[in-house]
């Protein structure tokens, strides 16, 4: 009886050793795992219950209003339009719970909480790679580690959500949280593809996600040219081609300018066009970067497949706009600009009812606007998770190679989101163009969230070190 007992329990613990075996297999297979996936979940109910529990009961101050309406009619809200923002919304107008704008908030209430679960998946797997690299992690038991992958994530994706600038966007109706959790998802793929270059259908999603980000925020164009630098990190062989498509861009603006087409980066004020000369030394550094690397390699258009497709989904990721003029048709309550027209269309597009953009032209000014700028992210995103944002840059030379590319990348992000957005909005000294950048401020933090998380697991890898 004892021998046949002792013989059926080694094949059940053979297989139970073969079914571990396997799902570390599976896991190892899978870029983010099952531990980042329960930091997302958990990051997105806790963040969602507070933003459920803090949400505006009706109509607010600012664009509440006309977002309301035209959610509930799928119109056309004020310009650029926000069409993929208004179809999203006027899905959550048919809950059968309290009044519409109460509808419309939850529908930013759920953007939100889901943008800040995927910083926390972002905090969770690139700080599980960054402390992988570290000399003595292997002295954390594997429930340990994990404990402290969920978190930091939670701490880092949570830290994002209650942003002083991001807050108040999420509790009411507006589509700024959908902007930061379709810019987020671009970050999530764009660091799942630098991972495995080869697989580059996730670089070709980024591009189409990040297409239609650009539908529902143009303001987040700014971060085109940090997202190219970290594209040009993750795979060298992309550089010549990227140079050259920029190139041809920078070539293509001048031939329009000369057409008589009014100058974008026009400024009224006396001095340094700043967004104009970064447009210029973009291009002209793109130019001369292309022609040696072409005389170096003697190398031409040998990747012009990923780039092409890569801008040919971007485009396609614009398509939402071809909403508006469709939803203008049917005359609805908010029916900006009359989009059906030719007319109507383009002002709607191009925010002809705005002022032009009239960036900072002075290094003073700048000099002001960066001290705000750092004093927004102190007091808003947090003093302490910007310390803890600074920790991966001082342990910077023993994080290995993939790793490193990515937060530089990141680091390019950052700088067109923080300053080169800062040049576009050239924000005043008063109270209320203050309050009014905070929130476009808050796009920057995305980024510092995710480097705090970095850095708070990498403080966590040390402590541990120390004890044992």
């Amino acid at each position: 009886m004892d021998d046949h007992s002792e013989h059926s329990a080694k094949p059940a613990q053979g297989l139970s050793q073969t079914r571990e075996v396997v799902t570390r297999i599976r896991d190892r297979a899978r870029f983010f795992q099952l531990t980042d996936w329960l930091c997302f979940a958990l990051t997105t109910a806790l963040t969602l219950a507070v933003y459920l529990v803090t949400l505006a009961p009706d109509v607010t101050l600012g664009d509440s209003g006309i977002f309301s309406v035209g959610a509930m009619y799928a119109g056309v809200p004020h310009p650029p339009g926000y069409p993929l923002w208004t179809l999203y919304a006027h899905l959550f107008t048919w809950l059968p719970v309290s009044n519409i704008a109460w509808r419309v908030a939850v529908s930013s209430a759920v953007a939100g909480a889901l943008a800040c679960g995927l910083i926390a998946l972002l905090a969770s797997r690139g700080g599980a790679l960054i402390v992988e690299e570290i000399p003595g992690t292997h002295r954390l038991k594997p429930h340990e580690a994990r404990a402290l992958r969920v978190a930091c994530g939670c701490v880092a994706g949570m830290g994002f959500g209650f942003d002083g600038g991001f807050w108040r966007t999420a509790v009411v109706a507006s589509s700024w949280p959908l902007s930061l959790l379709l810019f987020s998802s671009v970050l999530c793929l764009l660091m799942r593809w630098m991972y495995a270059p080869n697989q580059r259908r996730y670089l070709y999603a980024a591009s189409f996600v990040y297409g239609l980000t650009f539908t529902n925020s143009q303001i987040l164009l700014a971060a085109a040219p940090g997202l190219q630098v970290a594209v040009m990190l993750g795979e060298r062989r992309l550089v010549r081609e990227i140079c050259l498509a920029n190139s041809l861009l920078f070539v293509g603006g001048l031939s329009v300018k000369r057409a008589g087409c009014p100058d974008p980066f026009y400024t009224s004020n006396e001095g340094f066009n700043l967004l104009g000369d970064l447009y210029y030394l973009a291009g002209i550094g793109s130019m001369a970067t292309c022609v040696v690397l072409w005389i170096r390699t003697r190398r031409i258009l040998t990747e012009w497949r990923p780039v092409l497709v890569s801008g040919f989904l971007f485009v396609l990721g614009l398509t939402p706009y071809l909403y508006p003029p469709i939803a203008s048709m049917t005359n609805p309550p908010v029916n900006w600009a009359y989009p059906r027209t030719a007319e109507g269309f383009i002002h709607l597009l191009t925010r002809g009812q705005y002022e032009r953009i009239q960036a900072t032209a002075r290094i003073g000014p700048f000099a002001h606007q960066l001290r705000m700028c750092a004093e927004t992210a102190a007091t808003d995103f947090g003093l302490l998770y910007l310390l803890a944002a600074l920790v991966p840059f001082c342990l910077l030379r023993k994080i290995g190679a993939r790793e490193r590319r990515w937060i530089l990348g990141l680091l390019a992000v950052y700088v067109c989101l923080a300053f080169l957005l800062l040049v576009v909005l050239n924000p005043g000294s008063d109270r209320n163009s203050r309050e009014f950048c905070e929130v476009f401020f808050s796009a920057s933090h995305i980024v510092l969230a995710v480097w705090s998380g970095y850095g708070l697991m990498l403080l966590g890898v040390l402590f541990t070190r120390r004890a044992v």
